[in-house]
């Protein structure tokens, strides 16, 4: 299994977050008519592992998680959900099959507010990396 899928399964497996947002978590962009809130992930970087004989087969991915809601208040109650269920999380991610996880790490996290659109729409922005077999 894939990281993404594994962190999608998982994401969707926590009731936490999905009382707030149901299945609204999309990877990469969101759809065009989906109802708010919702959360959007994506992969920022992944640096390879190495040692001298080649790659060690851990991975260590950048994701970045945004929340996207109609309040500053629901953005952040949000925000916090997720932190709760990634932050220091160990273990297997995505059920039977998925991928061990040694360590996902909160990073960053930051607010920005369209207000080009109407009505106005709050995102937080947060930051992970996730210590994982490949």
């Amino acid at each position: 299994m894939l990281i993404e899928t594994a962190l999608m399964t998982y994401l969707l497996a926590q009731t936490g977050i999905t009382s707030l947002v149901g299945q609204r978590i999309d990877f990469g962009e969101a759809k065009q008519t989906v109802v708010k809130p919702y959360i959007v992930f994506f992969k920022v970087s992944q640096p390879g592992s190495h040692t001298q004989d080649g790659a060690i087969g851990i991975g260590n991915p950048h994701y970045q998680i945004n929340v996207f809601s109609l309040t500053y208040g629901q953005a952040h109650q949000i925000a916090a959900a997720v932190k709760s269920a990634l932050d220091s999380y160990q273990g297997t991610m995505g059920g039977v099959g998925g991928v061990y996880v040694h360590s996902c790490l909160f990073d960053d996290e930051s607010d920005y507010v369209n207000t080009e659109i109407s009505p106005m729409l709050f995102t937080v922005i947060q930051d992970y990396y996730i210590n994982c077999e490949e």
